[in-house]
């Protein structure tokens, strides 16, 4: 759901990013074991646009694709605030997986219907916050975190539970969150660990993505794919986003 960039055009021919594999349906077409049945976009153009880079069908709805083709993972790439009513119309049907690009949903109260709703139907939800799935950050994983700083722009549920997430990840308690007003995008995410010293990442302006993030999606669909197999837990979880969230709603109210 959702032919968009994350879903399919950021890294299509023609776009510059060809060598990366940064949306959804060239993840697909690159991983063994998975085959694309198609987009659903409300804008048909996108979706042709999808399916001449990546293969599929387009379908006006979800409904259609369950109907003509036996699936079992949905990936709902769509705005924000589209998320809580496109997740209740998936939970009617009988799929494995659902992939949801973060955040969860822009509502708390929404969010965690959704993650007892899911729940009830015994879905599990996958939900894209990336420094969970690339493996550059796996080592940070094995440190003693101190202290964290988390300094963006383009606002707390969008950006900022990017931070909030990666500190979750680490078992970090003790961090701060500064919002920048500027216009062009900022992000700084610092951490001090025990006898390691500072690290930390940056983007101001234009500056490209880091290159470790290159095959950002194909990680989170090696997690589904490896899930689906019983080989691994999923290693971002409704429940995990939920949290993620919960204190993002705690820390906006208390600015």
């Amino acid at each position: 759901m959702g032919a968009g960039n994350q879903g399919a055009l950021a890294d299509a021919p023609g776009s510059g990013n060809e060598h990366k594999i940064i949306s959804f349906g060239h993840a697909l077409k690159e991983y063994p074991g998975f085959e694309i049945a198609g987009y659903v976009d409300k804008d048909s153009e996108r979706s042709i646009k999808a399916i001449e880079a990546w293969g599929g069908t387009s379908f006006c709805c979800i409904q259609h694709a369950i109907e003509d083709f036996e699936i079992d993972v949905a990936i709902m790439s769509t705005p924000d605030d589209t998320h809580y009513e496109a997740l209740k119309e998936l939970a009617e049907y009988p799929l494995k997986l659902v992939i949801c690009e973060k955040p969860l949903c822009t509502d708390l109260q929404q969010a965690r219907e959704i993650v007892e709703l899911y729940k009830a139907k015994g879905v599990p939800i996958l939900v894209n916050y990336t420094r969970r799935f690339l493996p550059y950050y796996d080592e940070l994983k094995t440190r003693k975190p101190i202290f964290g700083i988390c300094n963006f722009n383009r606002g707390w549920i969008h950006s900022a539970t990017h931070g909030i997430d990666f500190f979750n990840m680490l078992g970090l308690k003790d961090y701060k969150l500064i919002e920048s007003k500027c216009e062009s995008r900022v992000w700084t995410l610092a951490v001090t660990f025990e006898g390691y010293g500072m690290w930390h990442e940056q983007r101001i302006g234009e500056q490209p993505v880091w290159p470790y993030y290159d095959k950002s999606h194909w990680h989170l669909v090696d997690n589904a794919y490896r899930f689906l197999e019983g080989r691994e837990p999923l290693k971002c979880t409704g429940e995990d986003a939920l949290r993620t969230l919960e204190i993002c709603f705690e820390l906006m109210e208390g600015r």
